[in-house]
């Protein structure tokens, strides 16, 4: 298994009233991977209007289909980065 951090930087023009609206749904998401062991960190940038996210997986594929499965991931562009520990 692999580690990516994953930049979600939200669309712009974005209603911001849908967004406070889906944190609820969001966060049950976002718990339920953290459960199985695939997300494994959640940072917020309000003022970048960015996500970070620590996502384990096999390849980038997989990361990226994690990361699809939270509800907010259609507001997002995505960049993936692997990241490896230092030795």
């Amino acid at each position: 298994m692999n580690k990516y951090m994953v930049v979600c930087t939200f669309q712009p023009g974005l209603a911001w009233e849908e967004v406070t609206a889906m944190v609820p749904e969001e966060m049950e998401v976002a718990k339920a991977l953290e459960a199985e062991g695939i997300l494994s960190a959640i940072r917020v940038s309000v003022a970048r209007d960015k996500v970070f996210l620590e996502v384990v997986a096999d390849d980038v594929d997989q990361a990226t289909a994690t990361v699809q499965r939270l509800p907010m991931s259609k507001w997002w562009e995505l960049d993936l980065y692997q990241i490896a520990v230092p030795a």
